[in-house]
């Protein structure tokens, strides 16, 4: 049985072909869906969903006057004076290092760069551009005074905003 060399070589460009027009439906299927997965994840409410970072810190009886704690797992400072409660986050704000609170000069200290911060937080000297973010706090239910890391309180260049217990918050 002779070949048909005409017949076998259209088959075959017709074969290419085939695969050719296959390949492309594949990738513009490929394309339409992911865009629709991307049109789709647009119109998706995103939601995030983070743990409570809220910190207790004692009661309130348990702070004296003058007396500024360190709570090295959120990385914060209590303090308490006259006036009531603050509480400072301990990163610097020129870079982020962690500053230290130099009890005998009453400033809070960066070690790194120079900065140096007065006992309310606010820049005395060196590099910091804004003082120290104060962070909110209040009491719950319980008695405890609880510091939440991720609600910083908007200042100015004058006294940090304290918190009295028995006041609202």
């Amino acid at each position: 049985m002779p070949l048909d060399a005409d017949t076998s070589e259209t088959d075959l460009d017709q074969g290419r072909r085939r695969l050719i027009l296959n390949l492309s439906w594949s990738g513009l299927g490929l394309l339409i869906a992911t865009f629709g997965a991307a049109l789709s994840r647009f119109f998706w409410p995103r939601v995030s969903v983070r743990p409570d970072r809220s910190v207790r810190v004692g009661f309130p009886e348990e702070y004296r006057a003058g007396q500024v704690v360190y709570y090295p797992g959120p990385k914060l400072f209590v303090a308490r004076d006259e006036k009531g409660f603050f509480s400072l986050s301990a990163r610097c704000t020129h870079l982020g290092c962690m500053v230290v609170w130099n009890r005998d000069h009453r400033v809070f200290l960066c070690p790194c760069h120079g900065g140096k911060y007065d006992a309310q937080g606010r820049t005395v000297e060196g590099p910091p551009p804004r003082p120290l973010n104060v962070l909110a706090i209040e009491i719950d239910d319980s008695g405890f005074l609880v510091v939440d890391p991720d609600r910083i309180i908007r200042r100015g260049k004058g006294p940090v905003p304290h918190f009295r217990p028995g006041t609202p918050a």
